[in-house]
């Protein structure tokens, strides 16, 4: 086929798009919101909400969609701390809570 004419999309997996940011926070928030994060922090207080590591970065749910999330991206902004965005799964999220 001649490369000239093709119209077949070109999508470059590695290019973090802002549905993938907005898809990453809605299930971060999902996470900690989880019953087994509450009832996790309600025994040891660790993740409990405003004793979280990044609490300090929080505007509360009166500013954000995802409070939680938006905490956590900025302290790893301020920490210098990248974020895989396309990762969703369940132990990467608890490896971001625990701060592993």
């Amino acid at each position: 086929m001649n490369k000239l004419f093709d119209d077949t999309p070109y999508i470059d997996k590695n290019v973090v798009t802002s549905y993938d940011k907005a898809k990453w926070k809605k299930k971060f928030q999902g996470y900690c919101d989880s019953p087994k994060i509450r009832e996790e922090s309600a025994e040891n207080g660790l993740n409990y909400c405003g004793y979280w590591y990044a609490c300090d970065e929080c505007l509360g749910y009166e500013s954000r969609k995802y409070p939680c999330a938006s905490s956590l991206i900025a302290y790893m902004n301020k920490k210098g701390i990248t974020i895989d965005y396309k990762n969703t799964s369940e132990e990467y999220l608890d490896k971001l809570l625990r701060l592993e």
